[in-house]
């Protein structure tokens, strides 16, 4: 991964681990609280970024075999995925996330330095190169983490 910025680096190798931090301790009837009506619990924002991490790989792959290939944002409420992730435990969730970061890891940790330069545009956040992608992925899932956190401190 020599072709990341080291901080960029850094969080992807190790942003993650927080999560199981977090809410390891904390028991699923706790995760599964919705602590504001009709938006995610915890254990959906844990779902999410199990989710999610897969589909990112997808398309850093669609970068690498297509010509600027198109994002369209991501829809929760179409993904099948999501929605039996959802029924999971956090420890099931967790033990997925990870082997699907270290997954994520080997897959970037392969990326040649010309890789880096190949792009895809984003619907919403547009044109975007490899490692741009890279960073607006773990910046979204410190996104999820902070969310978490909040949820379970502070019932925000």
């Amino acid at each position: 991964m020599h072709h990341l910025p080291f901080s960029l680096e850094l969080r992807l190798r190790t942003q993650y681990l927080s999560l199981g931090e977090m809410t390891g301790p904390v028991s699923d009837e706790i995760l599964r609280q919705e602590v504001h009506p009709g938006k995610w619990s915890a254990l959906d924002n844990i779902a999410h970024l199990a989710v999610f991490q897969p589909i990112f790989q997808r398309r850093l792959q669609r970068v690498a075999d297509e010509e600027t290939p198109l994002f369209e944002p991501y829809a929760w409420q179409e993904d099948e995925t999501f929605a039996a992730y959802r029924n999971l435990t956090n420890r099931e969730l967790l033990a997925q996330y990870r082997h699907d970061r270290e997954a994520f890891i080997r897959y970037v940790d392969g990326l040649k330095e010309s890789d880096f330069k190949r792009k895809g545009r984003h619907a919403v956040y547009g044109s975007l190169n490899v490692h741009q992608l890279i960073e607006m992925f773990v910046l979204h899932e410190s996104h999820h983490l902070f969310t978490i956190f909040k949820l379970l401190n502070f019932g925000k």
